[in-house]
């Protein structure tokens, strides 16, 4: 009889030992077993409303629970609900009318926090110089997420590496009806310019160690060796977002990895290059900042960075995992 690759007890005999290694010594044995037990479960179903073609966010939520669907609100974020799973209920939430019309857009919840975070402007105090650049934009779901906050107001450059990428950003941004977006098609540290934005999302290209729950393949790829060179590239993003940022602009750095090489210990490394760079607090409604790490395979990891970055552990927020940090650019 073949195996069921989606049943928890197989998804933890792909652990690698090296992946038990790190992450218990980053969480110890007892609450390594708790994050184990909650990796190995599919993610939650989320989405959020998109308020800049909807103008009642609550009765279209409650069309979707007439349609049957049972929705959380997500604390960190307004207009978004967690879809609570129900035994034999489907959850096709690309199918839905309103996702075809541009109301409803499917995103995991961490991956929302980066823009809670980015203090962009009501969008009665935007004027017409206010500019955004998301760094990495495809799909486009923070993308979406910004434009629905600035409400059309400004301008929004979303800029993607990859031309294959581009479709899907295309159609995700024409379906959520914005007309503020510009397309880029260049490598992130290429993007010409100086203090250019008075934003930045960087939500950098990362090895995936806390996306788990979405794409379990990862455990069986999981490889710290790979990791030098991942954080090299996203040093030299981090960088170059922080050139193209305005004096007092603020750019929030992300990645969907739980590794220290492309967090905690990066963001000490371009703060030690960037004296100009004030290291903000991330704190948001809902989510606990616990377990931070204040050491590292013998490399200490300043109170600053450990307190003031956020770093979401799967089974704390029953969630993927994720890491934020958010940097101004002083006078």
């Amino acid at each position: 009889m073949s195996k069921n690759i989606k049943s928890p007890e197989y998804l933890r005999s792909l652990i690698k030992p090296i992946f038990e290694e790190r992450f218990k010594e980053m969480l110890g044995e007892e609450e390594y077993e708790k994050f184990v037990d909650c990796i190995i479960q599919p993610q939650r179903k989320s989405f959020r409303v998109n308020t800049y073609k909807e103008d009642n966010p609550q009765q279209l939520v409650e069309n979707l629970k007439n349609k049957g669907l049972s929705l959380t609100p997500i604390p960190w974020s307004n207009h978004a609900y967690f879809v609570e799973y129900e035994e034999g209920k489907r959850y096709d939430l690309g199918n839905l009318f309103e996702h075809f019309l541009g109301k409803v857009y499917v995103q995991e919840a961490t991956s929302m926090t980066p823009v809670e975070v980015l203090e962009i402007p009501h969008r009665e105090d935007i004027d017409e110089n206010f500019k955004v650049l998301d760094m990495c934009a495809s799909p486009g779901s923070k993308t979406t997420q910004i434009g629905t906050k600035m409400g059309g107001k400004g301008v929004l450059v979303a800029n993607e590496l990859d031309y294959k990428r581009l479709g899907p950003l295309k159609i995700n941004l024409e379906r959520s009806g914005f007309a503020n977006i510009v397309l880029s098609l260049k490598d992130g540290t290429h993007i010409k310019g100086e203090e250019e934005y008075d934003r930045i999302l960087l939500d950098a290209p990362c090895s995936g160690s806390g996306v788990i729950r979405k794409s379990p393949g990862t455990l069986t790829a999981y490889n710290p060796k790979k990791l030098k060179g991942i954080s090299t590239t996203q040093i030299k993003l981090c960088t170059r977002a922080f050139e193209l940022l305005k004096k007092g602009g603020i750019m929030t750095y992300s990645t969907c990895s739980l590794d220290p090489e492309e967090n905690e210990l990066l963001i000490k490394k371009f703060l030690e290059n960037h004296p100009n760079a004030q290291l903000m607090d991330c704190s948001l409604r809902g989510i606990e900042k616990l377990h931070t790490l204040k050491e590292f395979r013998g490399i200490t990891i300043p109170e600053k960075i450990s307190q003031k970055t956020m770093r979401i552990w799967p089974h704390i927020s029953n969630t993927n995992g994720f890491f934020l940090a958010k940097i101004k650019k002083l006078e």
